[in-house]
Order: C-alpha cells, then sequence, then structure tokens
C-alpha cells in the first residue's frame, strides 16, 4: 500500500514505518511537498494576490525556506537565502495561514498495520498515540514558522485537529476455500479498528439519492466476471441486524465508511474473521453495469450488491440504502417482513410500556412526530428508546407473537429534522454530511448493539400519512383495512431523495418489498393477520409534514393523539 494517497478532496496517511514524531522528516516528505504544490498550483489558478507579493519566489524556494526556518532563527535563514527579502516574510506568513487552512479543509485518513514487523499485534494504543502524535507535530509545524514569521509567540493557542480526521488500523483478509468464487476481495486491507476526530465533516459530490435498485439477472455469479484494483478499495466488517456484511469502499468515497462506523456496529474482526457473510457490498465499481445492482448467490446464500463510482454516486445514501436493501431481501426471503419506519420504547411516569411503530418513506414524518412527542409530553414520559430509526424487521415467535427488532445503532438524519441545537449537542460524537446545503445530514450514534438486536412486542403499529388534512390518528378495525393503506405507501415528497410531488411505494420501502413483491405480499398478510390477533392497535397517523404551513404543527398535533392514545 502507498504510503500516501492525495487528490483533490482528501489524503490518505499509511502509518507503517513513518516517524510521525519527527516533525523535520514531515517537514521534508514527498508527501508534504505534495501537498504544497497542490496548495500553489490552486493560488496560481486563482491568480491570488498572495502570489503577486512573492514576486519570482517558486514553490521550491518555498519548500526550501520552511525547512530552513524550522531549523534556524529567520535572520539566518535570510542570509542563507539572498533571494528571500524582509519584504517576503509578511506575505509568507500570510500564505503559512492559507496553506493551514487548505490541509484543514482536506478529509484526512489515516492507516495501521494491524500487525507490526515481527508479527506482534498493534494494540489500540499504538493507533491513538498515532494519531495524538501526528497532530501535535502538524500544529508544531505550523506554529513554529508562523512564530518566527511573526517574531514573536502567540496569545492564543488553538487546540485544533490538524493531524487526521479518522485512524484505522487494517489488515489483510481472505475468504475461506469454500468460497472460491470471492477470490477477487481476498487480500484487500480491512478496517478493523476505527479512531475518529470529531468535528467529522462530509462534503461529498451529491446530496440526494436517485432511483432504486435492481437485480442482475445473469446465470453466473457476477463476482467472478467484476474486475477491480485491489490497492484501490478497503473493506468494513460490520452487522446489519444480525447479518454480517463486507463492505468494501473504493477510497475516493472512503469518507463514507467512517460514517459507517456511526450507524452500524462495526464488527470485531477476530470474531468474525472466519465466518461466512451474508451480505458483499463493493462501493465504487468501476463499471457502470453493475451500477445500484444486486445478485442472490443462492448457492452460499451472499446477498451482493454493487454501486458505480461516480460523482453523483458519491453520497452517503447509496451505502446505507443499498445496506439495507440487500438485508431485507435477505430477511424476505428467510419469511421475514422488513418495515421501513421507526420504532420506539417509551416508558410513561407510570412505569408502563409502550413499543410504537411508524411506519413511512422519507419525509413522511415520523422523526418529527417522535421529536414532537419528547417535547409536548416530556413531564409525563420518563424515557424515549430508539430501537429502529429507519428500518426495523418483524419476526414471529413460536407462540405467533410479532416481534420487532432493529438493524442501525445510529440515525442518519436531516439537520431540519433535529430539534433545534441537538446537532451541536452531540457535535463530540456527530458525522456532519455536507452541512451548509440542502438536505443536509448528521449521522448520530444512538442505541446498543445489543438493545436493537432484542426482539420486542409492538403495541401500536402505525402509517404516517404526511399529505392529507386531517387531524390525529385513526383507528382501523380490521386488518384489511389497514393493509390497503400501508401496502398502497402513498406520500408527498419532501425532497430528501430525487422524487416530487405525490408518490407511492409498495409498502412505503423501496429497499427490498418492492424488489420481492411477490414474497412480501405473502408476508404482509400473514405478519397484519397476527398483528390483529396479537391485539395490537393498527392505525394511520396524520402528520400533515408536506402541507403549507403545517411543518411545526401538523407533527405537533399528531404528537398529541399519540400521547392521548398510548395513554389508553
Amino acid at each position: 500500500m502507498k504510503t500516501f494517497h492525495f487528490n483533490d478532496d482528501y489524503a490518505l496517511i499509511n502509518f507503517d514505518g513513518i516517524n510521525v514524531n519527527d516533525a523535520l522528516l514531515i517537514l521534508n516528505s514527498k508527501s508534504f511537498e505534495k501537498v504544497f504544490r497542490s496548495f500553489h498550483r490552486s493560488l496560481k489558478e486563482k491568480e491570488s494576490v498572495l502570489l503577486v507579493s512573492l514576486g519570482k519566489l517558486t514553490a521550491t524556494d518555498l519548500l526550501e525556506f520552511y525547512s530552513l526556518l524550522f531549523k534556524y532563527e529567520l535572520s539566518t535563514v535570510l542570509r542563507r537565502m539572498p533571494k528571500v527579502t524582509k519584504d517576503h516574510v509578511l506575505p509568507i506568513y500570510e500564505l503559512t495561514e492559507s496553506f493551514y487552512d487548505y490541509w484543514r479543509k482536506y478529509e484526512r485518513f489515516g492507516l495501521l498495520n494491524a500487525f507490526k514487523e515481527d508479527g506482534t499485534q498493534t494494540k489500540v494504543d499504538d493507533l491513538l498515540k498515532v494519531s495524538n502524535d501526528f497532530n501535535y507535530q502538524i500544529i508544531t509545524i505550523y506554529r513554529t514558522i508562523s512564530q518566527k514569521l511573526l517574531g514573536q509567540t502567540f496569545n492564543v493557542y488553538r487546540q485544533l485537529p490538524a493531524g487526521i480526521s479518522a485512524n484505522m488500523l487494517y489488515t489483510y483478509h481472505s475468504f475461506d476455500k469454500s468460497l472460491k468464487e470471492y477470490k477477487l476481495l481476498n487480500n484487500i486491507p480491512v478496517a478493523t479498528k476505527i479512531v475518529i476526530n470529531p468535528p467529522f465533516i462530509i462534503n461529498s459530490k451529491s446530496n440526494v439519492r436517485k432511483g432504486v435498485f435492481t437485480p442482475l439477472t445473469y446465470s453466473y455469479n457476477p463476482i467472478t466476471h467484476l474486475k477491480i484494483n485491489k490497492n484501490n478499495f478497503i473493506a468494513f466488517p460490520l452487522w446489519v441486524g444480525p447479518l454480517l456484511a463486507y463492505v468494501y469502499i473504493h477510497i475516493d468515497l472512503l469518507h463514507h465508511g467512517i460514517a459507517l462506523s456511526n450507524l452500524f456496529e462495526i464488527a470485531d474482526y477476530q470474531k468474525v474473521k472466519d465466518l461466512k457473510p451474508n451480505l458483499i457490498y463493493i462501493y465504487g465499481v468501476e463499471d457502470s453495469l453493475y451500477d445500484s445492482k444486486f445478485y442472490h448467490d443462492t448457492v452460499n446464500d451472499i446477498y451482493l450488491g454493487f454501486v458505480y463510482k461516480s460523482a453523483e454516486n458519491d453520497y452517503f445514501g447509496y451505502l446505507k440504502k443499498m445496506l439495507l436493501t440487500l438485508h431485507n431481501l435477505y430477511m424476505i426471503n428467510h419469511d421475514n417482513l422488513p418495515v421501513h419506519g421507526a420504532m420506539v420504547e417509551i416508558t410513561l411516569k407510570s412505569n408502563i410500556k409502550k413499543r410504537v411503530v411508524i411506519v413511512g418513506d422519507s419525509g413522511a414524518g415520523k422523526s418529527e412526530t417522535l421529536e414532537a412527542l419528547r417535547q409536548i409530553a416530556s413531564d409525563e414520559i420518563k424515557d424515549i428508546k430508539v430501537v429502529f430509526d429507519d428500518m426495523g424487521t418483524l419476526s414471529t415467535n413460536e407462540d405467533g407473537k410479532v416481534l420487532a427488532s432493529g438493524t442501525e445503532t445510529g440515525a442518519f438524519v436531516r439537520l431540519d429534522d433535529l430539534e433545534q441545537g441537538y446537532a451541536y449537542e452531540v457535535m463530540d460524537r456527530a458525522l456532519f454530511l455536507n452541512p451548509s446545503q440542502v438536505n443536509a445530514r448528521v449521522v448520530i450514534p444512538l442505541s446498543r448493539y445489543s438493545f436493537i438486536l432484542e426482539k420486542y412486542p409492538i403495541d401500536l403499529f402505525l402509517y404516517a400519512n404526511n399529505y392529507e388534512d386531517k387531524d390525529g390518528i385513526k383507528v382501523f378495525d380490521k386488518p384489511e383495512e389497514a393493509l390497503a393503506v400501508f401496502r398502497k405507501g402513498m406520500r408527498r415528497a419532501k425532497g430528501t431523495t430525487s422524487e416530487v410531488g405525490m408518490t407511492a411505494s409498495y409498502f412505503a420501502n423501496p429497499f427490498g418489498p418492492m424488489q420481492y413483491r411477490a414474497k412480501t405480499d405473502r408476508l404482509l398478510n400473514k405478519y397484519f393477520k397476527a398483528l390483529s390477533d396479537n391485539k395490537v392497535i393498527l392505525g394511520e397517523l396524520y402528520t400533515k409534514l408536506a402541507l403549507p404551513e403545517e411543518e411545526i404543527r401538523g407533527p405537533a398535533n399528531a404528537a398529541l393523539a399519540l400521547f392521548k392514545l398510548l395513554q389508553g
């Protein structure tokens, strides 16, 4: 693996064999030179006044100047480099400040081999130390040079995350010989531990997901014909609900891999390395024929997903939703019903617990209603725990009781849907996606993996209606009536996807049920009858979120109706 990978958006540093405690070594490295020359070119292209004031000083001159100034006093350097005059000092200081900002705007990732040269295992403490040491040296380089140029020390010191945004331990993974079809994926680095230095901000090239995922109908496993450059991928082993997934991400899209660790449970590699995965996803293939496609390897019962490497696919939604699609297809094939919605466990002050599932596609008003419930009934509710925020699964036990469990330990939500100021309260744990754009998102950890994996009974099963001008909750008398509403999946699009106006998605879930419609129809009949037999309240929740001037009042009224229903 290369020591340094650098493009217009991010830097990837392989720390193997690098002495991060030697600032001068870093300053004189080819990697530092590469970043500085990129910065210098950007100034040239913009015809920056910074370069005008530097006259004929080249990038090579400035690099030499930095190296000398780090070691010697300014007066000594000016004597040794006569082409640099006292008139250049202030412009070089301004250039240094601009270069420091330029570097910190990059997404910066580190890698460290999980095994040392002598074969001993690298400890997590080593990973943390490398991150901290590198950050310290970058700040030291900046401060030393800047203060010498100023001729004085700073009065205010800001301990900025100037090194790397995230650091990962990695090892090389190969599948068992019984999975010979998957030899293409052998010996690709797998991230085993991740360190994140918040605030972590992702600025992806796209900010909306388009279309749906469709099957590959080949008579052979497409993985046997796929061509990828192994040097361009890093894998992340993780749990999607109870299913083990290996997610292979192109290094140009690596920021989304870091975000995964806030949304799904990262698997303990030592415990899963010999297990057959249930799901395999390759994000960033270079063959457009595979774009947004999935395939079921029936021989090994593995679901495969592929998304093409392109600017429009550089969006976290393609990673999250493909993984959930693969999960849902697997679940449907094993007689479980995936649900697109949210589930919360609400504990009232009387210690009565109620479990509520709200079904609805993106923008239906699920999150808004639950957030309004927190505020409206804060004095009467002891606790609200999120079982799942976007996708869950229904199953039945031996007694025919319907139980629900989650898939994600975190939430991928619009900043606009959160209570004002909440995102800043959790900034130390949150990952921000395109915060300056429309449909800005945040990935927030919410629940323990063991908690979302439990199977919970259901008290209320509601459909979120965001488009009708009605108030409260309609309770259905018959499961057939409820099923007709849920199956139709109507909503008015809110701009979270490429859809506009009134739309219909089968069972409000284009991520599996729509692709396996015949199988899902059978499951819907089975589960809605079972819900009715379990005395679960089936209803339609009128959020009115998509109606003009109802964005606040609609979910508030829905929350009030929900609270009254919870009280009995």
